[in-house]
């Protein structure tokens, strides 16, 4: 396709922000603007909004901006209510604190948010695959043989970005060195569980009443492809996790719906816009999913970027402020990230010793959680 041809609906969307991805990010992005009479409208390559076995933990920073967003109490309702989190070293107990996260399926999530951009009178384009922009003169084109031009591209694409890689091709992600086992089991639980071990750990946690999120990442050399829907089995989980702890959540063993992914980043977290195009979420960011701050930092950035539409006129002034107010704080959670994946993963018998003695003695583990979830996204 001709990136500067036109077609017949061309300027259907030409005073619309375009936001492509309807995922958390950019959901999130649309309720807001809508709630400021901005006019978006969500182009989503799938046809609808699947799970893909996924669960997600929201703290108190997401929390915030669901709240702001009026859907944090219904996602209450549906969620898991985890009182404490519990964490073992391998299977033997270490220490436990009181939780304060929301944990829930995505697709209870994603549910919610596109029920809400859809309330506030939002628009959703299923089935419109982004193959190409045109940064310069603000088009956007798709699979299916449509074209458009808008007032701005906000690019929730996610972690392989068509917006990214057509613009700044030289910032692909790279392999984190990590691979992620996740599955949703039909099992009740009451608590958010951690497993530390050499080379792994696992974390699972109630969805809901009748429902648990099976998560396990594993230190990995070889490099696993980056894909949300690719399944593993259970025998190949089972080499990389110690039988002990598998056998706690013994409906693995017979579901189906096992997924393996790579973990993948962007070592330099430098450029979250470029012309007429600002990035979002994964598309801007992805990070390791050590401390559950993904989908959190995803909320941030529509809850600021939205609003900032309606403070100044200027896209450069938005993108300028965009830049100013999220550079740091995505770093250090990036950072943050990674390195507890290390904490997590220790295998020197001293160290894991010295971890342990920590987390059971000391306010260790509350003191880096509100580094994190106090945060609150102000202009």
């Amino acid at each position: 396709m001709d990136i500067n041809g036109h077609n017949n609906l061309v300027e259907i969307y030409k005073n619309s922000i375009a936001i492509i991805g309807a995922g958390i990010s950019g959901l999130a992005l649309g309720i807001i603007l809508n709630k400021q009479n901005i006019k978006s409208v969500i182009f989503e390559k799938s046809s609808s909004v699947s799970e893909y076995g996924a669960g997600i933990s929201i703290s108190k920073n997401g929390q915030y901006v669901l709240s702001e967003l009026e859907i944090l109490d219904n996602l209450k309702i549906i969620s898991g209510n985890p009182q404490k989190a519990v964490f073992f070293s391998g299977s033997k107990k270490i220490t436990s604190i009181e939780s304060n996260v929301v944990t829930t399926s995505r697709k209870s999530l994603y549910d919610l948010l596109l029920n809400k951009y859809i309330d506030t009178g939002g628009e959703v384009c299923f089935d419109y695959e982004l193959i190409n922009v045109n940064n310069l003169n603000k088009m956007v084109f798709f699979k299916n043989g449509s074209s458009y031009e808008v007032s701005h591209i906000a690019a929730c694409d996610g972690i392989n970005s068509i917006c990214r890689l057509r613009t700044l091709e030289s910032s692909k992600p790279q392999y984190s060195g990590y691979s992620v086992w996740r599955s949703i089991l039909d099992q009740k639980q009451q608590d958010i569980n951690f497993h530390l071990g050499p080379n792994f750990h696992v974390v699972t946690y109630p969805i809901n009443e009748k429902k648990t999120s099976f998560v396990a990442a594993v230190k990995k050399n070889k490099k696993h492809k980056e894909s949300w829907y690719a399944k593993g089995t259970y025998d190949d989980l089972k080499e990389d996790i110690p039988q002990e702890i598998l056998m706690k959540y013994k409906d693995l063993k017979v579901t189906n719906e096992i997924y393996k992914w790579g973990v993948f980043v962007r070592p330099k977290i430098n450029l979250l816009f470029s012309e007429n195009i600002t990035f979002l979420g994964d598309a801007a960011h992805p990070i390791v999913p050590f401390i559950g701050q993904g989908g959190c930092l995803a909320l941030e950035d529509s809850f600021l970027l939205g609003n900032l539409f309606s403070k100044y006129s200027s896209i450069k002034d938005i993108q300028i402020n965009y830049q100013r107010l999220r550079q740091k704080r995505i770093q250090f959670v990036a950072k943050s990230s990674f390195n507890q994946g290390k904490l997590n993963h220790l295998k020197h018998p001293l160290l894991i010793f010295l971890r342990n003695y920590l987390m059971k003695n000391t306010q260790i583990i509350k003191y880096m959680t509100n580094k994190i979830w106090d945060y609150r996204p102000y202009l």
